[in-house]
């Protein structure tokens, strides 16, 4: 059986991304009524059409997909452990695995004969918040089994705790929308020191314009260890946060930056 507390934690699952993605879009829309202060952080100052946030809506459809494969887990039995120890843990392994499969199946989906798994998502050259939503079912598919399967099999040695893994999701869906919003709103030298090893809403901006690059998902470092992230990444976030100078071509390059 699936209490009612772990049902109240999967609904949030299965809604929170949309709730996200409608919150950043409202923000959009209202950047030229209100001063609002995160507007002055656009990363590209490029046009963006209704079709393109129509089509991502309609695939973001399928994005309650891992609410349905973790409930399906719990009600088999899965992750029952409840220790506060456990929780730790789960969250820990499910962030770590997270970072590598991400990284390795995004650039998989890069060699041509699998990109057909991918291009949804690479239709959106320029990032709206529906963008982080927006996947093939196959592409779905494989990254909450990809993700969840291993952690199944884990849990059989380890004992793990559905609540672990199920805050990470919810951490994910709320940081993958702001980071597909087009807005850049950590902090000016955050790249000094959190931002060292944490991505940012322009760092996978650069990915999506240039097609290539930056695949990881919450850090930089499968892309620093495999040579994959983009050299003026830390110059193009220093022109948006510091200067407030959005980009306005999708290929275009920053030189290095002498902001302190």
């Amino acid at each position: 059986m699936i209490s009612t507390a772990e049902l109240i934690v999967l609904g949030v699952m299965a809604t929170l991304g949309h709730i996200m993605a409608f919150f950043w879009y409202a923000t959009g829309k209202c950047k030229t009524k209100y001063d609002w202060k995160v507007c002055t952080r656009t990363i590209y100052s490029l046009p963006i059409r209704n079709e393109q946030v129509w089509r991502e809506f309609k695939s973001s459809l399928l994005t309650p997909m891992h609410a349905i494969f973790l409930g399906g887990l719990l009600y088999l039995g899965f992750f029952q452990n409840v220790s506060v120890l456990s929780f730790v843990l789960s969250l820990i392994a499910t962030f770590v695995w997270s970072e590598i499969w991400h990284y390795s199946s995004h650039r998989a989906y890069h060699i041509r004969a699998l990109h057909w798994i991918h291009v949804e998502h690479h239709k959106s050259a320029l990032n709206t918040p529906f963008t982080g939503l927006s996947f093939s079912f196959m592409e779905n598919f494989i990254f909450d089994t990809g993700l969840l399967l291993p952690l199944a099999i884990a849990d059989h040695f380890l004992s793990l705790n559905f609540y672990g893994i199920a805050i990470w999701y919810i951490g994910y869906l709320y940081i993958n929308s702001y980071s597909h919003a087009n807005y850049e709103l950590k902090p000016k030298q955050f790249n000094r020191t959190f931002g060292k090893v944490l991505t940012s809403a322009t760092y996978h901006s650069l990915h999506h314009s240039r097609y290539t690059g930056n695949y990881g998902l919450g850090t930089r470092f499968m892309d620093r260890l495999f040579g994959t992230e983009w050299v003026d990444y830390e110059a193009v976030y220093d022109r948006i946060s510091v200067k407030h100078q959005p980009l306005t071509k999708l290929r275009e390059m920053v030189e290095n930056s002498n902001v302190a």
